[in-house]
């Protein structure tokens, strides 16, 4: 069985934890990559990490893009996110994005990095706050994911730089995530991907362009999209670029009968936006 919304508090603590889990693992890693490191060697080390904290197959596999390659470049395909031979250069900002499954709990969790205070990064990693806090509220205001999905690109486009998150698969601005039962059928997976879960979301996907908007697993501009936004955990990545610099964050945000609110508020990323506050 996959649920996918009626959490008890147990549940969503289970889930704030394994979200947190993700999120030191892409710490760690981006602390760790070295200048000359390729996107397939990053890929590597965040597996084996996952896989030693238990997560041993994925809603999507890790994802690591370096340099240019954070913006989404051109006419970047739905699948051009797989990792490349393209190192590590001194000075670039790099993305790291992971949607790990743990004991049937799925997280999808990203950051940018730059560790050479670029002021193009700083610029583009200071509006994603905004973002964050703007998306949520818009749900609180009975808004549709297609109005706040057109909403959050006219921000983008108005302040001169790129939506990326169009580019995403499904060009998605959020997607849902989900809880499934840790039966043998879970453990099943296709070139890392987990069968079960991925399987219930590309069958939402498909009854939602019919007449079940309702069922869809997808936040983005698209018809699917105009009512108002279903219960459930939602991964939401804004991403943005300014050039051959492109910045995100991932994290869950819960909508229910109360609501929505940010599942956690003490992330990696947080603790930086505070940072440029205190530096101002």
């Amino acid at each position: 069985m996959i649920k996918a919304h009626g959490y008890s508090a147990k549940e969503l603590d289970r889930f704030r934890h394994f979200q947190r889990l993700s999120y030191e693992i892409l710490d760690s890693t981006a602390q760790n990559l070295r200048v000359g490191n390729s996107e397939t060697e990053a890929t590597r080390m965040l597996r084996k990490a996952f896989h030693l904290a238990g997560a041993h197959n994925y809603f999507h596999v890790p994802v690591a893009l370096f340099g240019e390659r954070s913006a989404y470049p051109g006419e970047f395909g739905a699948f051009e996110a797989l990792p490349t031979e393209r190192v590590l250069k001194e000075g670039d900002t790099f993305i790291l994005d992971a949607a790990p499954i743990f004991d049937g709990y799925t997280v999808d969790t990203s950051c940018a990095y730059n560790f050479s205070d670029d002021d193009v990064f700083r610029k583009l990693d200071k509006e994603l706050p905004t973002l964050r806090h703007l998306i949520k509220d818009r749900i609180n205001d009975g808004g549709t994911f297609q109005n706040i999905a057109w909403e959050v690109d006219d921000y983008i486009r108005e302040r001169g730089y790129e939506n990326c998150h169009k580019k995403h698969i499904g060009a998605v601005l959020g997607h849902m995530v989900t809880k499934a039962d840790t039966d043998r059928l879970a453990s099943w997976s296709y070139k890392g991907l987990a069968v079960k879960q991925v399987s219930w979301f590309l069958t939402r996907s498909r009854l939602a362009r019919g007449k079940r908007r309702q069922m869809t697993p997808n936040w983005n501009h698209t018809n699917s999209c105009k009512d108002v936004a279903p219960y459930g955990l939602w991964a939401v990545e804004p991403h943005l670029a300014s050039g051959n610099v492109g910045v995100k964050f991932e994290e869950i945000l819960i909508i229910d009968e109360d609501g929505a609110r940010w599942l956690d508020d003490d992330l990696p990323h947080h603790r930086r936006w505070a940072r440029y506050g205190e530096s101002n």
